[in-house]
């Protein structure tokens, strides 16, 4: 028996038809409200809810959670931005104890304090020369040899001692006591303990100023190690010995 084919004319049943949903009234629970909740401000009726944003992820920090680095309890600043390095190659380096002295500055200082000791020794080691040389004659004998007399060598010898004294004595205690001789206190530079920023003391200025006249007797490399050094402090072989930094006071 076979089944006669569909009349595709023919008319389908209807499919039921539903009314569109009524639109919530004002205070009618929304999508996500529990019963009785009142809605939110700002929140007009019929308006859809959206679930609250997911929880951060582990190491996100939260809003006003303290970020890294930052103290608890600490509140951020407006505008407020890390603080800046305390050296970095494109700044001033600091020694502890100041800004280290420009090498033109320590130049003009020794140089002024050579003047100052150097002037009057110059003039009385002169006198004396001059006198010694009066003093001394020279004969020939029979056999053309010359017989000289040395009067007066002493005490010239003497005046050369005296006043390496006295510059030795005046760096000394002028450094060591005071932390600046008159040439670098007219340069505005003293010379510091590296450790506290006081005065060294006679004695670490007596290794300083003998570093120093052994170290420059050799082609005046002592008076250009400063500019040995690495870390831009200008703390040359005699400033290493005596554990010091030269700075400027100003």
């Amino acid at each position: 028996m076979t089944t006669p084919p569909e009349d595709p004319y023919a008319q389908q049943p209807q499919q039921p038809q539903y009314p569109p949903p009524a639109a919530p009234q004002y205070g009618q629970p929304q999508y996500g409200q529990q019963p009785g909740q009142q809605p939110q401000y700002g929140q007009q009726p019929g308006q859809l809810q959206y679930p609250p944003p997911a929880a951060p992820q582990y190491g996100q920090p939260q809003y006003g959670q303290p970020q890294y680095g930052q103290q608890p309890g600490q509140q951020p600043q407006y505008g407020q931005y890390p603080p800046a390095p305390a050296y970095s190659a494109y700044q001033t380096p600091q020694t502890g104890q100041g800004v280290p002295a420009s090498m033109g500055s320590r130049l003009l200082a020794r140089i002024i304090d050579a003047l100052i000791i150097g002037i009057p020794a110059g003039i009385i080691i002169a006198i004396v020369a001059v006198s010694v040389a009066d003093k001394n004659t020279c004969t020939t004998d029979a056999a053309g040899v010359a017989h000289c007399t040395t009067k007066g060598l002493g005490a010239l010898l003497a005046v050369y001692f005296i006043f390496i004294i006295a510059f030795l004595l005046y760096e000394i205690l002028m450094i060591g006591l005071k932390g600046a001789t008159i040439g670098k206190r007219m340069m505005s530079i003293q010379v510091r303990d590296a450790a506290t920023g006081g005065t060294i003391g006679a004695g670490r200025a007596f290794v300083r100023y003998l570093v120093l006249a052994i170290t420059g007797a050799i082609c005046t490399l002592g008076y250009w190690s400063p500019f040995f050094d690495s870390s831009r402090r200008y703390q040359g072989w005699h400033d290493k010995a005596a554990n010091d930094f030269v700075v400027s006071s100003r």
